[in-house]
């Protein structure tokens, strides 16, 4: 091939690569601007009188409650790790893996996967013994647990107890159509891991599906972290308001089901633009207070405790190997 024309061919690739990084993180910020101008439009009908009332109407009592459910939900994500783990053949201590997967959940839920809790992941791991290949194929496990999870409860939960779209949005599919679709997927992936055992290739990887009994403790773990997660925004809302749990679940579930998709880190502005949509005529107008309750709890604490985690294990591995290596050189002075 002439140089210059394959300086040409190689100038395209790079320039199709560059423009494929940049999608991505544009749509992501677009969805987001568009959220919170939606978000405070909807805001605007918000008297103070009505937010106060979301923010002081809550028992403190129940606040308490939904604090250690947070706790517990982000203890209960480490299970994501060890099945991850499990598939990939590689056991490690607990708590290097309850480590790994509270930073990279408490800054990766606020930050996004890509720019947080992968590179965490992969640094770590790495320094664990795991090759390229291992984590690879854990990112790939990871996604399937709790896509599996959302796919079994958000179809089960929506077909049950669907949520009423506002009367502003028109879709062509309703929430119980949209919950009976999930449920398919779900028999689907799980029959699959049943009567297919041949590797699927993805990219340079051959991934074999998980096992019949993986796959139904993944979709078990992910559905009870949903579900927790879900009590806690319940525990949230105003002690006034009368709201079963089977709505502000099945809320819960679209609202972060789309707020993954869209890629907005966090769902930062999404989340509580379709929370405050779908529970406003259920809650009343308060539900915008008790939506911000809950990212404080679920997102902003945690975030705040995996920064300072994160810099204290930084700091206390520098100084053992900085010990480590004077010991070293001291004895490699005697010698």
């Amino acid at each position: 091939m002439p140089h210059c024309l394959y300086e040409s061919v190689e100038f395209r690739l790079l320039s199709n690569i560059k423009l494929r990084n940049l999608i991505g993180p544009a749509f992501a910020i677009a969805l987001f601007s568009l959220a919170v101008r939606l978000l405070y439009r909807e805001a605007q009908e918000i008297t103070w009188d009505d937010f106060k009332g979301g923010l002081t109407g809550v028992d403190p009592t129940y606040l308490g409650i939904a604090l250690f459910l947070v706790a517990l939900n982000y203890g209960l994500l480490s299970c994501y790790d060890i099945l991850a783990l499990r598939y990939v053949l590689k056991p490690l201590p607990l708590r290097r893996v309850m480590l790994v997967s509270f930073l990279g959940f408490a800054l990766g839920n606020n930050l996004g996967t890509l720019l947080a809790a992968t590179p965490i992941r992969y640094r770590y791991y790495r320094q664990y013994g795991l090759t390229n290949r291992q984590l690879m194929a854990m990112m790939s496990v990871l996604a399937l647990t709790f896509w599996s999870g959302l796919a079994w409860l958000g179809g089960v939960v929506l077909l049950i107890s669907p949520v009423d779209l506002p009367d502003n949005v028109q879709l062509p599919l309703g929430t119980r159509t949209l919950g009976g679709i999930l449920l398919t997927i779900a028999v689907g992936y799980t029959a699959l891991c049943v009567v297919w055992r041949k590797p699927w290739p993805i990219g340079k990887l051959h991934l074999r599906l998980p096992t019949p009994g993986l796959a139904i403790t993944q979709a078990a773990v992910a559905a009870v972290d949903l579900i927790i997660s879900a009590m806690t925004l319940y525990l949230c809302m105003p002690s006034d308001a009368a709201v079963p749990f089977p709505i502000v679940l099945a809320a819960f579930v679209v609202a972060i089901t789309i707020s993954i998709i869209t890629q907005v880190p966090g769902g930062l502005g999404v989340l509580e633009l379709i929370l405050y949509a779908l529970l406003k005529d259920t809650v009343g107008k308060p539900v915008l207070a008790a939506v911000l309750i809950f990212r404080v709890l679920y997102f902003i604490l945690p975030l705040v405790v995996g920064m300072i985690t994160l810099v204290a294990h930084e700091i206390y591995v520098g100084a053992v190997e900085a010990h480590e290596a004077k010991e070293s050189v001291r004895s490699g002075g005697s010698s």
